[in-house]
């Protein structure tokens, strides 16, 4: 008895429970070290005695229970008075202690109770742990009612679900009117055509493919309407098989974000397809003398690369003798006020001039304008007026040489045509054959301008033998109908120097026949300029020509349409492009061979009908609008797709210009197709402006020609704050030498991808982005594609995540600490029972149960200790080799070959890889027999790599083989290889076990293609 007692004194004092020991008079006995801990006392007095009676002060009515025989346990909420000060050993770091308290009596063998011990449980971590998670669920259901979320819970394995009021309210119930509510409830609500998808995603999720379930859907409001919404979720419980059994989420209502984002898609389509399609030059200039944005028409109309437009002050193209009047231009607008009609040239890239009409207006600095290019009608304009005059002339001369071929008329007539061709001289050289055959020329006629010398008078244009003279290329052209023009500097050398003599800068000469006799040629000298001679020129002093051939002239005029006409039958069917005639009514009169070829009518489907018969009749409105500019010659430029005869569309750029056909006026209409470059531009463009990411585009030198949306939304600029500017103008890099820091990695390695980068927006806020850049060509112009993901926000949520994890590893920190001292506690009381009972006693197969019981709870409690810090910290690259040589350390391998071969192999996995490794090479001694070697190895697949631990053990029988990696299978504690299989699976890795039963255990990880890397 004295040894029992004197056991029994030593789990009392090492007991971790506090424990005071009273008597039938309800005064302290005795007090353990555990309670002097708990209370912060030092050691055992009268004092102390009163102290702790006073801070546990049980009720009368539970002692009378205790001392009647009942064991009664009740929590309690004690307060340590630091007051009394002199009670404790050291000062009270948490005055205030949650306890339960259980008061059992002591039973002495006849039955009287003597005395009775209370044990003080301390639950004061774990109260105020639960306090702190009450806390946050009321912040959390706060902040779910503040955010209108809706919340559902969903029992997968019999259908039930909870809604919360909001999700009902999203789809216009009432949670009364849907209940009650099943998984059902959901699908009947949810549209068709997304629910399929919104189940795929599900099943995903339920497979392990997916971390959470997430996905948008359309669901049927109560009035009919459609609502689109945010579905995101997650499995909240899965049995031991891995089913999943709850799934928890959340329901958001993104209708009107959808609905705002359609409207702003179409309104921004719109206006951007309208600035590139129009034929209008459309820009964005300052007053400072610079372009901000151009439209393509820009570089149609004037050569120039849009880079290089941009990067010159645009008066830098403007013809000098326009600078005075743009500069006036220019200073009403800076005061604001419109100009409209303003007229200017501008420089070609070729080195001519265009005309531009402009109607511009102010905003600020800005300068918003649209420029037409009206060359073609300036020119048209001083053609007709030439044209009208060359005519008169023409008439006059009609009229007098029916008449009278005297010399005097023959030079009034000169005289005429040659004031209308505005030409320095007017000439008739008659031409005569020598006694010898030679073919002579003959200066006879003349009309000069004032302050022009005659010719008259010259004895070298006299009986010229032009073909003995440097002129035999003149004979046979003129003497074969042909008419000699251009600049006489493009002269073969030869002919010059009597020319030059005259002071001749440009001619033209044309052949005068009478029947089929060249009677010789009409000339026109220019010795002011560098005449251009226009075809229109050239036709009319053919006229001219031809009037002096009189019948053989108008002969030869025939024959020479016939050729043309043949001529441009022969180039009209060969052009690739659409070729339209049209009548000033708009009908068709001729069409080339590619519109019969690829519209697929025949020529007689389509002579005499509409022009609106190959453009579709949804745009048969527009295009009567746009015939009728054309005709009115406000217009040249058509962007109306054709239609086949089958209903395709073809997408072209049609050109129209006004002229003659067959005596008639016309117009002359070309199409290009341009289908491909139309394609590939809208698949860009909207792919740019729909991108989630920040995605810009830059010059070598890093000023921005265009940006997205989500770049302006995101960094708070506009469109007007961004073009043409540097990034460093904007400051937009934390690190000022970030733009050329990225410059020098793309031109060394061609691209750059997952480039970590810090950039601020307007308002300084930093922001963390994953960056990647190519370069790409504008017309041939080198430029920097570059495309950022704003990650702040992902980051910001993963450093919370982190923290609340860590908060939920406390909590089972302590829960697990309390378990463990009721397990220690399970421990002493087998072991007092196993010294206590006899050796024969029947119970003792019951002890043996008991201890088994505790043992699997002992081994599962620890467990969970390592199953706690799984997927804490972020991944990181682990070495295999080095990993594996740490764990060989361990004793327990000393007897087992171990071999690696991995070499320099890195993979991305958890920090716990490291466990992984211990537990298949601990499940290989444990589970293989006779093991003598593991090999460790590593192959590249298709797929990836696989890394394998192979030995030379019994192996695994195949009915196990999917089972061992189930939690609680196998011979220890069914654990090991569970855990293995959870940790591998955080990066994407899974394992199998492939190995033939009798020949050894063979595991094998699959690694994905991006989780790891061999080190050069």
């Amino acid at each position: 008895m004295q040894e029992n007692d004197t056991i029994f004194k030593q789990l009392y004092e090492k007991c971790e429970l506090a424990t005071i020991i009273y008597n039938d008079h309800d005064h302290i006995l005795d007090i353990n070290p555990a309670a002097l801990a708990l209370f912060n006392i030092a050691s055992v007095t009268k004092s102390t005695e009163q102290f702790i009676s006073g801070l546990l002060n049980i009720p009368d009515d539970i002692v009378n229970r205790v001392k009647s025989g009942e064991t009664i346990t009740y929590s309690k909420k004690i307060v340590l008075d630091e007051s009394d000060s002199h009670a404790f050993s050291q000062n009270i770091t948490n005055p205030v202690l949650f306890v339960d308290i259980s008061c059992i009596p002591f039973i002495q063998t006849g039955g009287q109770i003597s005395a009775y011990y209370v044990q003080v449980t301390d639950h004061t971590a774990r109260h105020l742990a639960q306090e702190e998670l009450r806390k946050t669920h009321e912040q959390f259901i706060l902040a779910i009612e503040s955010s209108r979320i809706g919340i559902w819970e969903w029992d997968i394995q019999t259908g039930a679900t909870i809604f919360n009021d909001r999700w009902a309210e999203i789809v216009g119930y009432t949670l009364e009117e849907l209940t009650p509510t099943t998984i059902h409830t959901w699908e009947m609500l949810t549209h068709p055509d997304d629910l399929t998808v919104a189940q795929e995603a599900i099943q995903k999720h339920f497979s392990g493919k997916t971390d959470y379930y997430e996905t948008v859907f359309r669901m049927k409001h109560k009035d009919g309407s459609i609502v689109h919404v945010h579905d995101r979720g997650k499995v909240t419980e899965w049995d031991a098989n891995g089913n999943p059994i709850k799934m928890a989420g959340t329901h958001s209502d993104i209708t009107y974000q959808k609905n705002l984002l359609y409207e702003l898609k179409e309104k921004t389509e719109e206006l951007e397809q309208f600035f590139h399609v129009t034929v209008e030059m459309l820009c964005i200039a300052n007053t400072d003398g610079y372009f901000l944005r151009l439209n393509p028409a820009w570089e149609h109309v004037l050569g120039w690369s849009k880079d290089e437009l941009l990067a010159k002050k645009f008066l830098d193209y403007v013809h000098p003798e326009d600078l005075e009047s743009t500069y006036q231009a220019i200073s009403q607008l800076a005061q604001q006020n419109t100009v409209i009609n303003f007229v200017n040239r501008y420089q070609c890239r070729d080195g001519t001039y265009r005309w531009i009409e402009w109607r511009s207006a102010p905003v600020g600095n800005l300068i918003y304008g649209a420029a037409q290019d009206i060359t073609d009608r300036k020119i048209t304009e001083t053609r007709l007026v030439r044209k009208k005059n060359i005519l008169d002339a023409i008439s006059y001369a009609a009229t007098n040489l029916m008449s009278s071929l005297r010399d005097d008329t023959i030079e009034n007539v000169l005289s005429k045509i040659g004031q209308a061709v505005e030409v320095s001289r007017s000439y008739i050289f008659t031409h005569s054959y020598g006694p010898d055959g030679a073919s002579l020329i003959h200066y006879q006629y003349e009309w000069t301008d004032e302050g022009i010398t005659t010719q008259k008078n010259n004895s070298a244009l006299q009986n010229l033998d032009w073909r003995n003279q440097g002129y035999e290329r003149w004979a046979l052209a003129l003497m074969n109908g042909e008419t000699i023009s251009g600049t006489v500097m493009d002269f073969p050398p030869e002919e010059q120097q009597l020319l030059v003599e005259q002071e001749i800068k440009s001619l033209a000469v044309v052949p005068i026949f009478s029947h089929d006799d060249f009677h010789g040629f009409i000339g026109f000298d220019d010795c002011v300029h560098d005449h251009e001679w226009s075809q229109v020129e050239l036709e009319t002093l053919e006229a001219a020509a031809g009037l002096l051939g009189a019948s053989f002239g108008r002969k030869k005029a025939d024959e020479e349409v016939e050729i043309r006409d043949n001529n441009l039958q022969t180039f009209f069917n060969t052009i690739d492009d659409f070729l339209f005639v049209l009548t000033p009514e708009g009908l068709i009169a001729q069409v080339n061979d590619t519109v019969i070829r690829r519209l697929k009518y025949t020529q007689e489907e389509l002579i005499g009908q509409p022009i609106l018969m190959v453009h579709p009749s949804s745009r048969h409105h527009d295009a009567r609008h746009l015939i009728e500019e054309m005709l009115a010659g406000t217009c040249d430029f058509c962007p109306i797709p054709l239609i086949t005869k089958d209903g395709m569309l073809i997408p072209v750029e049609t050109r129209v210009v006004s002229g003659v056909w067959n005596g008639h006026p016309a117009l002359f209409g070309v199409s290009k197709d341009i289908s491909e470059l139309t394609l590939s531009e809208e698949k860009f463009s909207k792919a740019f402006e729909a991108s989630g990411s920040l995605m810009a585009i830059s010059t070598v030198e890093g000023r921005y020609i265009d940006v997205n949306k989500t770049f302006l939304d995101t960094l708070g600029y506009t469109r007007e704050e961004t073009i043409g500017k540097l990034s460093s103008d904007l400051d937009i890099f934390v690190r000022s030498d970030e733009r050329s820091n990225i410059w020098d990695e793309i031109r060394e390695m061609g691209s750059i991808r997952n480039k970590h980068v810090m950039i601020k927006t307007k308002t300084n806020m930093l922001l963390t982005g994953i960056l990647a850049a190519d370069i790409i060509y504008i017309q041939e112009t080198e430029a920097l594609l570059t495309v950022v993901n704003d990650v702040t926000e992902i980051i910001r949520l993963s450093d919370a995540l982190l923290q609340a994890n860590k908060k939920l590893n406390l909590l089972s920190s302590v829960t697990r600490h309390d378990l463990l001292n009721q397990v220690q506690a399970l421990f002493f009381v087998e072991e007092f029972l196993d010294k206590e009972m006899a050796q024969d006693s029947p119970a003792r197969e019951r002890l043996e149960l008991l201890r088994k019981v505790v043992d699997t709870i002992h081994r599962q409690i620890l467990f969970t200790k390592d199953y706690q810090d799984l997927g804490i910290a972020a991944p990181t690259w682990s070495h295999v080799e080095s990993v594996i040589k740490k764990e060989k350390e361990n004793k327990i391998f000393s007897n087992v070959l171990i071999e690696v071969s991995t070499g320099t192999l890195e993979i991305f996995t958890d920090p716990m890889f490291s466990k992984v490794c211990y537990n298949l090479l601990e499940n290989a001694l444990r589970h293989g027999g006779t093991v003598t070697k593991i090999t460790i190895s590593f192959t590249e697949t298709e797929y990836g790599g696989c890394l394998v631990f192979e030995d030379d053990g019994c192996g695994v029988p195949a009915a196990d083989k999917k089972k061992i990696f189930n939690r609680g299978f196998g011979k220890n504690t069914g654990l090991g290889l569970f855990l293995t299989a959870e940790i591998l699976s955080i990066t994407g890795m899974t394992i199998q076990e492939t190995g033939e039963e009798g020949k050894g255990a063979r595991f094998e990880i699959s690694v994905p293609q991006n989780g790891y890397r061999m080190d050069s």
